[in-house]
């Protein structure tokens, strides 16, 4: 950085005026210590590296740090609670102060544990003035530098492409005037940059390297640990609000009401979130302009013409209005917003918004019911219950269980989000709280029936369901693909309602490239950056083939119907769903949603909670916990069908899809001794066979990785080896291989030395028996 800043004709950016007249000044000289060895500043920036060159020979330091300018003009309460304040604290998290401190010489370290370098910021206001003052109390001279410039270098640098103003007067009445200023306006609301525990932690290094050194002489740097900031931020930060803010609110230099605005901080966040998320990819789309711009194959980059940017501009912004195409984009039409920090569980505010009509403005959703609604809609529930209860072939209790799970879900779905978010000790435990709920059901099993009774328990209506084989017509090019990318368009619209979808096609759990993309990587995005993603509940036809990646399956919530509605029942059974269905509505899911949003505000909610059987993470535990305060207020009992933990029907079909395989090929897994294992030839699984033509894939992928030999080498390639053990306690089955040796009967005669020794068996007889 040149240290002399040129007014002349090639460089007019940085413009000095001393003393009315236009002047060539070094930094030095503007900042003359020898003349003016007191310095009393207001800026916004200030660096370390500024501090060591320039200001290290002043006699006294007092520095305010301002803060810089917001985008947006914020209210009087807005300014202290979401300018200054967060600024204050950000500045604490980040380690702004410490890290200013431990860049100084030692010189200037000594002199802020000493106090004749003061840095300070105001936490409760809004500094946007910029002025320096410089004095001698022997010579009673003085300075004032005004301008736009900082105490860092950017400021001073020539080649930066921007225009700064420094304006010089020497001895000059303002001086009189800022400095009164200083300390009758702006000293009351400052407080220290440098905390008091930073300056003691500093205190005790250099008192603990005296006395382990008492000979060393000269000064001594501070370096402090990463262990010990941390402790440091902590400090400052409860500081900051418990004792600073306090402080002032106690000397009236706050409004009385600044609390009630620290706790309303959050109102309208979401507004703000979004504004800085347009931004962003406005930013990102004029980058991408000014990139194309430019002739990427010229050997000196020059601009386009001017028809060649014209087009360009014109298909980027189409693009931009419309990422998906127009009819498959208005498929989805149900839009329910998630907005926590809008909450407010003393007006019953769930932070629930759903668009007007004309969708020009959100309205709140959630409504407390009465006890005798709560009641009539626990009877809705009942009366489809009954329906599959009478109609579905072999129908028990337990089966039932999935069709009830299915609707907690569903009434789950909006706070999924949240709940992984809390749940989650780390971040791969949010895989715990799948964002998709697949029904693998039967044909006729009433599977399409019951995500309409979903829609009609949640929404009100029937008309939000998407057939997933109409997303795109069939002849449309690289159909699988774009009807994937429309429904992860679908899920990250915003909205928390969950995207239901009927008939989804086998290929898209079989293949790894759709499932991967879809479930595997939104999962990803989930657990490592917690946002509001719309769950997708699916039904897919179930039958003794499906199966899905394990990967997929890790976060996914699988319900198999694999009962259907008995064929002679089907014209009654028809008649009967359709007068339930004529009675439901979502009454109880607005109540629900109330009541759900409280125990997300309580900090004492138990989000943690097992399954005392499988030992998996009951996300629905809470939902559990709301609907049997229903049926106690309803003064009903508790049904049969109300299951106490999650289903693992998954894990229950990959088990008995390889027990019977095991049972029928028994034969096929060849037992090796050395390893403990079994080798079995998967390539068996053929057409041949009598196998169908994905079942190669569907056993291998149902075939748990961690029952492999070699991990999941074990499981690839023409042979699967199974870890032996583990197998048959997986299938439950005893393992053959380990049966006790059955005891000598005591009238066997003991062999010894002089009878003749049993000849020695071949290999062949060793190994098989």
């Amino acid at each position: 950085m040149a240290t002399e800043i040129d007014n002349g004709s090639m460089n007019k950016r940085i413009h000095v005026v001393h003393n009315h007249q236009n002047e060539a000044m070094t930094i030095a000289e503007i900042f003359d210590a020898e003349k003016y060895p007191q310095l009393t500043a207001v800026t916004g920036e200030l660096s370390a590296t500024f501090l060591n060159r320039y200001l290290g020979a002043f006699v006294q330091l007092e520095i305010a740090l301002g803060n810089p300018s917001s985008p947006r003009h914020y209210t009087s309460m807005e300014t202290v609670t979401k300018d200054a304040l967060a600024n204050a604290m950000l500045k604490v998290a980040n380690k702004d102060a410490i890290k200013l401190f431990l860049r100084l010489s030692s010189q200037l370290q000594m002199m802020a544990l000493a106090g004749i370098l003061k840095v300070e910021i105001a936490p409760t206001q809004a500094l946007h003035s910029r002025f320096y003052l410089l004095s001698n109390p022997q010579t009673q001279e003085t300075r004032v530098i005004l301008g736009s410039i900082d105490l860092d270098e950017p400021s001073f640098d020539p080649n930066y492409n921007r225009f700064e103003d420094v304006y010089i007067f020497d001895n000059d009445p303002l001086y009189d005037n800022l400095l009164n200023h200083f300390k009758l306006d702006l000293r009351p609301v400052l407080i220290s940059y440098f905390s008091n525990h930073l300056l003691t932690k500093a205190q005790e290094q250099l008192q603990a390297r005296k006395k382990a050194n008492p000979d060393e002489e000269g000064d001594s740097v501070v370096i402090l640990t990463n262990e010990v900031t941390d402790e440091l931020v902590e400090t400052e930060m409860t500081d900051l609000i418990v004792d600073d803010v306090q402080h002032q609110l106690d000397r009236q230099q706050l409004r009385a009401d600044v609390p009630l605005g620290m706790r309303n901080v959050t109102l309208n966040r979401t507004r703000d979130r979004e504004e800085a998320e347009r931004r962003i990819r406005q930013h990102d789309l004029v980058y991408k302009l000014q990139k194309q711009a430019v002739s990427p194959r010229a050997a000196r980059p020059k601009i386009k013409q001017r028809d060649q940017i014209a087009k360009q501009i014109h298909d980027d912004l189409q693009a931009t209005v419309f990422p998906q195409d127009l009819a498959v984009e208005k498929k989805y039409t149900t839009f329910l917003y998630d907005r926590p920090l809008e909450r407010n569980i003393t007006r019953n505010q769930t932070g629930l918004y759903t668009p007007n009509d004309t969708g020009t403005y959100p309205l709140p959703f959630g409504q407390l019911a009465t006890i005798s609604q709560i009641k009539r809609s626990l009877k809705q529930i009942e009366a489809v219950m009954n329906g599959y209860a009478q109609f579905v072939v072999d129908y028990t209790p337990e089966y039932g269980k999935r069709f009830y799970e299915a609707i907690l879900y569903a009434f789950t779905a909006p706070f999924l989000w949240e709940i992984r978010e809390k749940a989650s000790l780390n971040p791969e435990d949010g895989n715990d709280i799948p964002n998709f709920l697949i029904l693998g059901a039967s044909a006729g099993s009433g599977k399409s029936t019951l995500l309409r009774v979903i829609n009609q328990l949640t929404w009100g209506t029937d008309k939000s369901m998407i057939d997933f084989g109409t997303i795109y017509p069939m002849d449309a090019n690289q159909r699988k693909a774009k009807t994937v990318q429309a429904l992860e368009s679908y899920m990250k619209q915003g909205s928390t309602y969950p995207v239901l979808i009927d008939e989804i096609e086998p290929y898209f759990f079989q293949q790894r490239q759709y499932s991967r993309r879809l479930i595997v990587d939104t999962m990803n995005q989930l657990v490592n950056s917690p946002k509001p993603v719309a769950p997708l509940i699916g039904t897919t036809n179930y039958h003794t083939g499906f199966t899905m990646q394990r990967e997929t399956a890790r976060r996914t919530y699988y319900l198999q119907l694999d009962k259907v509605i008995d064929n002679e029942k089907k014209p009654v059974a028809a008649k009967y769903i359709f007068e339930v269905r004529q009675g439901l509505d979502n009454t109880l899911f607005k109540d629900f949603v109330v009541r759900m949003a409280n125990l997300l505000e309580d900090d004492g909610t138990p989000w943690r909670m097992f399954d005392a059987k499988t030992g998996q993470l009951d996300f629905l535990a809470m939902t559990r916990r709301i609907f049997r305060e229903y049926y106690k207020l309803a003064d009903m009992p508790v049904p049969d069908y109300f299951a106490d933990g999650l289903c693992d029907d998954f894990g229950e079909n990959t088990r008995s899809k390889w027990a019977k395989l095991y049972l029928a090929k028994e034969e096929d897994f060849r037992f090796r001794p050395e390893k403990n294992s079994l080798i079995f030839d998967i390539s068996k699984l053929n057409n041949f066979n009598g196998f169908s033509a994905d079942a190669e894939n569907e056993y291998r992928n149902a075939l748990p990785v961690e029952l492999c030999v070699g991990g999941i080498n074990g499981k690839t390639g023409k042979f699967v080896e199974i870890k032996a053990t583990a197998f048959y306690k997986w299938i439950g089955i005893d393992d053959p291989h380990t049966k006790p040796t059955p005891e000598p009967e005591a009238d066997k005669k003991v062999v010894t030395d002089e009878q003749p020794k049993k000849k020695k068996k071949s290999f062949w007889a060793r190994l098989f028996g």
